[in-house]
């Protein structure tokens, strides 16, 4: 069982690219030695509730995270480990089916939809009670607040241009902004407003404002004017509709921490006095997609990015996966300069970037040896905080989207876990990407990993 102290937030209770995407859920299953029984699923009495309260638009799927979870043979009483948790997927997965979790992220808004997703103790007649206080306050504000261009979320989607390069028009805006001032006034504890707040972003990125994911943000045309209200109440009433739902469950308990992957062991030691069953995650993959780029809107609407200093403090906590977060003292491609199929990429990368003088093109080869570099790290460190013969599930992508340079993702992944002390137990495949960048089909896997015994 998971320990974990009083005074800390837990719930005890609780440019666009095309793809088509084609799944293979078929997972075989593991023999251990003694396998144990699973209680029935709960999952036959839900359908995706709470999942969808905020989802990343990269993310897995919880049908298989459900699929990991019975093929790791876990029941009550096991804990599981999320090192990139985004917004929670495998958490309620895990709260769904009795089973403690604990999940790491390092950027702060993932880490605020996955705390709210996996409290399960708030009240649904008493959220919607609010939802009602919420509309009033709002009516009030948009008849009288002629200050919304002061508000901080205005005045940094400005300094920034994304209110002119058309991210969100004035009028959807202004009515976001009404909402969310409502929603911190109202006389309730900040589990509701967290709750409230939660359902505001999901309607701001996916209704009200002008962007759009292909799996990067892209700005469509500006729309002059959205009912942000209309779209906000249809999601604080599902959310009611979903504690409800869940309201019989006897949930496993979670707790979330905002930090570095590559720092499992030293972000949990003081904490966690047990060891994981299993960990079950999806990293970021070896391309350019900016996270933090794909979350703005949410880390503005939050207030947890002001300036180009504490945007830079989340990215630096982040595995190096693209251009954009690469720093003069990064020092992890340090840890694979001698690994063969990584030398050979980055030399091809070297070779292919030698002519380029502008844009960050000259940093993809730095990309690939601190990205790998970072998840041995992150393995080394994780693996201390696993049970003997604990499994851990990766679900990662190959990559061409440097140059068209072909990067085996979980091939590579797998021989550095093995560096550090894990067995593959599989590669298999999960789904497959086709992009228009590059008019290649790239493999999604899931790779399996295994703690072997002895020290390392």
């Amino acid at each position: 069982m998971l320990a974990i102290p009083s005074g800390r937030a837990y719930n005890p209770t609780a440019t666009a690219l095309h793809f088509c995407l084609t799944e293979d859920l078929t997972i075989p299953e593991i023999t251990p030695s003694k396998k144990r029984q699973t209680p029935p699923s709960q999952q036959t009495i839900l359908n995706g509730e709470v999942h969808n309260w905020y989802r990343i638009v990269p993310g897995y799927s919880d049908h298989l995270v459900k699929k990991l979870l019975d093929r790791f043979a876990l029941r009550r009483g096991d804990a599981v480990i999320d090192a990139f948790c985004g917004s929670g997927t495998t958490l309620v997965e895990c709260l769904k089916n009795g089973i403690d979790a604990v999940g790491i992220d390092a950027n702060p808004s993932s880490c605020f939809s996955a705390r709210v997703k996996t409290n399960w103790t708030l009240k649904s007649g008493r959220l919607l009670d609010l939802l009602d206080d919420v509309e009033k306050r709002q009516r009030l504000r948009l008849r009288s607040d002629t200050k919304y261009l002061s508000h901080t979320t205005t005045r940094y989607l400005q300094s920034t241009g994304m209110l002119k390069r058309g991210w969100i028009s004035a009028e959807p805006l202004r009515k976001s902004i009404a909402i969310k001032s409502s929603i911190e006034n109202l006389p309730t504890s900040a589990s509701y407003k967290n709750a409230l707040t939660l359902a505001l972003i999901s309607e701001i990125v996916l209704g009200a404002s002008n962007v759009k994911f292909g799996p990067e943000l892209y700005c469509v045309t500006e729309k002059e004017d959205a009912d942000v209200f209309a779209g906000f109440e249809k999601r604080v009433r599902k959310m009611g509709s979903d504690l409800n739902a869940i309201a019989s469950l006897n949930p496993g308990g979670v707790e979330i921490f905002q930090g570095d992957s590559r720092k499992c062991y030293e972000l949990l030691k003081p904490t966690i006095t047990g060891r994981f069953s299993a960990g079950i995650c999806s990293p970021p993959y070896p391309t350019e997609h900016d996270y933090t780029r794909n979350a703005r809107l949410e880390l503005v609407f939050l207030g947890l990015v002001s300036d180009r200093e504490s945007l830079r403090a989340i990215k630096e906590k982040m595995i190096r996966s693209h251009t954009k977060n690469i720093y003069k003292d990064d020092d992890d491609a340090a840890l694979v300069t001698r690994h063969k199929a990584i030398k050979r990429i980055v030399k091809e990368l070297e070779r292919k970037t030698k002519d380029i003088d502008h844009g960050f093109g000259r940093l993809y080869p730095t990309v690939i040896s601190e990205y790998f570099g970072g998840m041995r790290r992150h393995f080394k460190s994780i693996r201390r905080l696993l049970k003997p013969n604990a499994m851990c599930a990766y679900v990662v992508g190959d990559q061409s989207s440097y140059l068209q340079v072909h990067i085996p993702t979980a091939k590579i992944l797998s021989s550095l876990a093995k560096e550090v002390g894990f067995e593959t137990d599989a590669i298999e495949h999960w789904r497959t990407r086709w992009s228009s960048a590059t008019s290649k089909a790239v493999n999604e896997n899931i790779l399996i990993l295994r703690k072997t015994n002895g020290r390392r």
